[in-house]
């Protein structure tokens, strides 16, 4: 993999002064928009099927569960973590109770208000099968204990790593002694302590063997109104650490501090050895590509205006808070919005290279979601079709799923990037929350991901409360016609409900790949689905196909009146065998065969002529191969 290192500054003190004095001599226009038009489909379909439900925590609030992470163990087991405090060792089918945090660490565990409050996080050693070492992130309540890296004025919260020795490792309900390793004052009730985790991918002869990584976000500084305690070095607002859990040289001796991290050996009393990088707002999750232990992903969490993933490397600046995204942002917007609201983003400086930030390799904006949530590259071997992919997603938003090509990042190098289908009890849906909310998508699934020590990857839903095992990948890119092979038609399809007035229509996308114009059967159904017993049918559907550029490339309406329909009916009967794919003659329902240029986005729009009703767009390819 190509990386490119930059120059990074080391703020030992905050001017807030001096940074509204640059945005003033910027002089820098507002981004209206920052990321133009939505993340398209692309031609991944991934299975999820129900492994485990997490049993209900509370009876009320947010969610069934509040289930945070899946993770292994090392010894073939899995175990899911609830904010609420507790720790369920799971199997397909099962969850039992391993560990109830909430109960050891007693009144003052904290598991609201805010986001991300509670028992965030777990991390198992990589040799827990011996030395049975597992740690702990979790919230307290305000001056619960001395912190380690306390800060001036009010605090909402402390962030807690503790380490529990399991008396014995292989037991199915944890018993043992613990210690705390490490206390951290937090300003606010949001951006906290985040994910903890070793390097998954470090062998036992690698220096980042046994390295505990822990993720720690703003805590709501910048939105407090003061920013000053992020973005800098010597505080840990805003950073991943990375410690020995197993050492003793730190401040507070309960640690050690590993002479390879970027500042720990500098001898300067205004850097803190642990931090490993910083300037995140809130770095959610991390996970390292199995194929290579030095590529380690963060999913970091926006605030008004971008998402963003990013390629983490020691020593490295990310920006916050004066930069979301590849953007610039008043970090004192609180204080001093004629510099810049909290909603606005500008330009990016002609002299940025001098700032030594590292952008993101991918973002996308708050037109698409609203939270991150950082995922794992795929390196089973049951699903060859994502192999090398990573996947992840948006808290919000309905439940996105989304990929990019691990093999293929390049620091500060925008990847590509797709959206994911997901098929589920035999129907394709295009968000998670249209399988934890029966369809409805009045609620957002809050989504996670988790692996197990096959690499294979599961999906789960705070929602509901239940764990999904992705069990198949299908990538369906278009392969360029061969003349003289076998003919068969392979489609997506989308169902919904066509409204009367403008912009209720129904849209399906589709994109197509290759170097040579495709043939494609589109069709609009509304009548035909009476015969499959589908009530409130649209009585007359018209399609229309637009390119991305939006120009309108085929239209449709009654399937019998176009031009080449003699073409359309031996297309239709090379569809299946299934009854269900004929259109009677005379019919209502449109339908075109068309041919398309490669490398493009396509969206087709049904609408009605008179009335409203369910619809049913189909997009056939030929396929000619065999």
């Amino acid at each position: 993999m190509s990386t490119y290192r930059f120059l990074y500054l080391r703020p030992k003190t905050w001017l807030t002064a001096s940074l509204c004095a640059l945005f003033a001599t910027l002089a820098l226009g507002q981004v209206a928009d920052p990321i133009p038009g939505d993340v398209p489909f692309g031609t991944l379909t991934i299975e999820l099927t129900e492994f485990a439900q997490i049993p209900q925590s509370t009876g009320g609030g947010s969610g069934i569960a509040r289930i945070n992470h899946l993770k292994p163990d090392g010894m073939g087991r899995l175990f899911v973590n609830d904010l609420r405090g507790r720790m369920y060792l799971v199997s397909e089918g099962n969850a039992d109770l391993y560990l109830d945090l909430k109960a050891q660490v007693g009144s003052d565990f904290r598991d609201t208000p805010g986001l991300g409050t509670g028992f965030t996080s777990i991390a198992f050693h990589p040799e827990f099968a011996t030395n049975g070492k597992l740690y702990t992130a979790h919230l307290e309540a305000a001056g619960s204990g001395t912190a380690d890296f306390p800060i001036s004025g009010s605090t909402d919260l402390q962030g807690v790593i503790l380490e529990w020795t399991a008396t014995t490792p292989s037991s199915s309900v944890w018993a043992g002694t613990r210690r705390e390793l490490m206390r951290v004052d937090l300003v606010g009730t949001i951006h906290g302590m985040q994910e903890i985790s070793f390097n998954t991918a470090a062998g036992s002869s690698s220096t980042d063997y046994g390295m505990l990584y822990i993720c720690i976000g703003d805590g709501q500084s910048t939105i407090r109104g003061r920013p000053e305690l992020a973005h800098r070095l010597d505080s840990v607002l805003g950073t991943i650490l990375r410690i020995d859990p197993m050492g003793n040289n730190s401040a507070n001796g309960n640690y050690g501090v590993p002479a390879d991290n970027p500042w720990a050996s500098d001898g300067d009393a205004d850097t803190l050895g642990e931090i490993y990088a910083y300037g995140f707002r809130n770095p959610h999750r991390i996970s390292w590509d199995a194929n290579d232990e030095t590529v380690m992903f963060t999913g970091d969490i926006g605030e008004r205006n971008i998402e963003e993933v990013n390629l983490v490397e020691s020593g490295h600046d990310y920006g916050w808070n004066i930069r979301e995204g590849t953007f610039v942002i008043n970090p004192d917007f609180e204080n001093n919005p004629s510099a810049g609201e909290r909603e606005e983003v500008f330009a990016l400086p002609s002299d940025d290279a001098s700032f030594g930030i590292t952008y993101p390799i991918a973002q996308y904006d708050h037109d698409e979601g609203f939270a991150v949530i950082g995922g794992y590259v795929y390196r089973g071997s049951a699903l060859t079709d994502i192999q090398g992919q990573y996947l992840f997603g948006d808290l919000f938003a309905g439940g996105k799923l989304y990929h990019f090509e691990a093999d293929s990042v390049v620091q500060n190098v925008q990847s590509e990037l797709n959206r994911v289908l997901i098929k589920f009890d035999g129907s394709t849906v295009s968000t998670l929350a249209e399988i934890t909310t029966s369809g409805s998508g009045s609620r957002d699934p809050d989504l996670r991901f988790g692996y197990d020590e096959q690499n294979e990857l599961y999906v789960l839903s705070k929602y509901n409360g239940m764990v999904y095992k992705v069990t198949g990948a299908e990538d369906t890119s278009i392969v360029d016609p061969l003349e003289g092979e076998n003919v068969k038609f392979v489609n997506i399809a989308t169902r919904g409900l066509v409204g009367a007035d403008p912009g209720d229509e129904l849209i399906g996308g589709f994109v197509l790949l290759g170097s040579n114009p495709q043939e494609l059967l589109i069709r609009g159904l509304g009548p035909a689905l009476v015969d499959r017993g589908v009530p409130g049918a649209l009585v007359d559907p018209v399609i229309e196909v637009r390119n991305f550029a939006g120009e309108v490339v085929a239209s449709g309406d009654d399937w019998g009146d176009e031009a080449n329909a003699e073409e359309i009916a031996v297309a239709i009967g090379e569809l299946s065998s299934d009854p269900d794919a004929a259109l009677t003659e005379g019919s209502a329902d449109a339908a075109i065969l068309v041919t398309l240029p490669p490398n493009d986005l396509y969206t087709v729009i049904v609408s009605g002529k008179g009335g409203s009703g369910v619809a049913l767009v189909e997009v056939f390819e030929r396929d000619t191969g065999n």
